[in-house]
């Protein structure tokens, strides 16, 4: 996971300095080191040896990569991008909260998760719809409230 955080930091990074684009690449090499470790310890074997945090941390690590990945393609005003990445996470994380026991230590975590992803991919779609429209603010004459 070192790798993770290494290219997660450098994404942050550039997607701070308005480099869109190079957070995008960082964010792409995270997934897919984050990816197998996720999908491992969700539909093959999670080891019973870990502990509970343990067990949670590549969901709560690939959600933050898509998120992450997702605002850099808004930014970059690649729309469908964002919401299409956002909505196969969110197929992986529903499949995984489907497969998984109740006891599984990453179950709540895995579908805490899923929660946040489609209430990032509503975000993401109203944020498409707003940008470019200019935001106008109706202000009611004083007297139309009093009827």
């Amino acid at each position: 996971m070192d790798y993770w955080q290494q290219q997660m930091q450098a994404g942050n990074q550039a997607l701070a300095a308005h480099q869109p684009a190079q957070a995008e690449q960082c964010y792409k090499q995270a997934l897919k080191d984050v990816w197998p470790i996720w999908f491992h310890s969700c539909f093959i074997e999670c080891p019973a040896e870990l502990a509970q945090e343990q067990a949670c941390l590549p969901t709560f690590c690939l959600a933050a990569t898509v998120r992450n990945l997702a605002e850099s393609y808004a930014r970059q005003k690649r729309w469908r991008r964002g919401q299409r990445i956002l909505r196969q996470a969110l197929h992986w994380f529903e499949r995984g909260a489907e497969q998984m026991a109740a006891e599984h230590p990453a179950a709540l975590a895995v579908l805490t998760q899923t929660a946040a992803l489609r209430q990032d991919y509503q975000q993401l779609k109203w944020r498409q719809h707003c940008s470019g429209k200019p935001v106008v603010w109706i202000n009611p004459e004083p007297t139309a409230l009093l009827h």
